[in-house]
């Protein structure tokens, strides 16, 4: 572990969060070996300690959620009322996961002589995200930790202050050592954890192309579950019956909460002919009026990106949207300095969507318009994605929401609600290029163990049960 991360603040480069020693193989190596070699006292130690542990950790991460709060719109520049309600899901996940989620890992019993088991994987690793650094790895770990694996996490190397917190609120929280150990470090570090061959399983959000690069690199290893969460170019469909003061707000939100850096955030409207003019109006009116500004600033709505490199990222896609053939309706304004950026509205004559602008996830806040004539069109137009995460329905009718649900190619479809809104006790994932159908949320136990399937006799030949021709006694 000879190099060093440094942490540094978006909106402040010289706020210097603090330096982290780079995890090498050999390292990580090590990481997983301490993992490896806890794993059978707490995979046998039981649930209700298990749970014990857990608890404590719900306590302490509640009792500190203003301090982490502050260190996640410190670290990677999400206002502070998006980084509250981050750090206020780290308690809820654990109630949920115990009261709820574990019912998914019950015993299955098929009849009286016929049933299935649910045993922890082993040792698994999580691969963290910088958009939810706390809230989408605790996703992972606390169904992990639940059902008696043990984990290696890796934040992402834009937030490993974050990691920090975690590792030391897991330990005040009596979690025995070795059952969850943390390893710094960018992609190399990340590409050792997940290709060790004495880990049983990759828990990784993040984008498309590291996800496809996980798959790719562990094809000699099919035993080892991979459970990907990925991004989205997610969609909305707004229709003539439409509240457009409410489809409006939705919209705003999903564009440009976290500055637009969630895997659900929304890129794509598909909306009415007879209301197009006035949505996009209303849209304008809001994306001007957001307030961008330092995240620890309270009335700040939107911080910074996570990064200077971020930033140019979406720059170099916005400066496509004319050649993708659309026109810019709406081009938001802020006087701070990258990687600070401002919201943007993009407006199409068809719904076709051919150029990668249309195609490929954006993560900054800018959306684009599209024309429809009905709701079959829309339907169309938003399956005609390589993404299958998160869709929205806006209209007063329910069956014209219903007449979307299973015909809409998501694993999120909402109906008044933007894109961004989800249940910590429903699943959570998508398909394509958004994940390989191993759905979060309420349903991370299921990947997280591995069912053994049992006949079960007391003994006692009977032979009339032998088929004909074999041999009696």
């Amino acid at each position: 572990m000879t190099d060093i991360l440094r942490s540094l603040s978006p909106a402040d480069p010289a706020d210097e969060i603090g330096r982290f020693a780079v995890w090498d193989a050999d390292a990580v190596a090590e990481a997983i070996g301490r993992a490896r070699g806890a794993f059978p006292r707490w995979r046998d130690v039981g649930f209700e300690k298990r749970a014990m542990v857990l608890r404590r950790f719900r306590d302490l991460a509640a009792e500190r959620k203003e301090e982490l709060a502050q260190l996640i719109a410190r670290e990677m520049g999400k206002a502070l009322w998006d980084a509250r309600g981050e750090a206020a899901l780290l308690p809820a996940k654990i109630d949920v996961t115990l009261e709820h989620g574990m019912a998914y890992a019950e015993t299955l019993n098929a009849n009286a002589s016929a049933r299935a088991t649910f045993h922890p994987r082993g040792v698994l690793a999580v691969l963290g995200p910088f958009n939810f650094p706390a809230h989408l790895p605790n996703g992972h770990i606390v169904p992990a930790l639940a059902t008696g694996n043990c984990v290696v996490f890796k934040p992402s190397d834009h937030t490993p202050a974050v990691g920090d917190w975690m590792q030391r609120a897991w330990r005040d929280a009596g979690l025995p050592s070795g059952v969850f150990e943390l390893v710094q470090g960018g992609a190399e570090t990340g590409r050792a954890l997940a290709l060790a061959e004495d880990v049983d399983g990759v828990l990784f959000t993040g984008s498309y192309a590291v996800g496809r690069a996980l798959r790719e690199a562990t094809l000699d290893q099919p035993g080892k579950l991979l459970a990907l969460e990925m991004g989205g170019k997610n969609a909305m469909i707004v229709l003539e019956d439409a509240d457009l003061e409410l489809a409006a707000a939705e919209a705003a939100l999903s564009i440009t909460a976290t500055t637009g850096q969630r895997c659900s955030c929304l890129s794509r409207l598909f909306v009415h002919n007879s209301v197009l003019e006035e949505l996009q109006e209303r849209l304008t009116l809001l994306l001007s009026g957001l307030q961008i500004g330092p995240p620890l600033e309270e009335g700040t709505f939107m911080g910074p990106l996570v990064s200077r490199a971020a930033f140019e990222r979406v720059q170099r896609m916005r400066a496509q949207a004319e050649a993708a053939g659309g026109e810019r309706v709406f081009r938001g304004e802020t006087l701070r300095i990258a990687p600070y950026i401002a919201p943007g509205l993009v407006r199409f004559g068809t719904t076709e969507q051919t150029h990668a602008y249309q195609r490929e996830e954006l993560f900054g806040p800018e959306a684009s318009l599209y024309p429809i004539d009905d709701l079959d069109q829309g339907i169309a137009a938003v399956n005609d994605s390589e993404y299958g995460l998160a869709a929205s329905v806006m209209t007063r009718s329910r069956a014209h929401f219903e007449h979307c649900v299973g015909n809409v190619r998501t694993g999120i479809l909402n109906w008044n609600k933007g894109t961004i809104g989800a249940s910590g006790r429903l699943p959570f994932g998508g398909g394509g290029k958004s994940g390989n159908d191993r759905p979060a949320g309420i349903l991370a136990t299921v990947y997280c163990t591995v069912p053994q399937a049992h006949l079960e006799f007391e003994g006692g030949l009977d032979p009339e049960t032998l088929p004909p021709g074999f041999p009696r006694s």
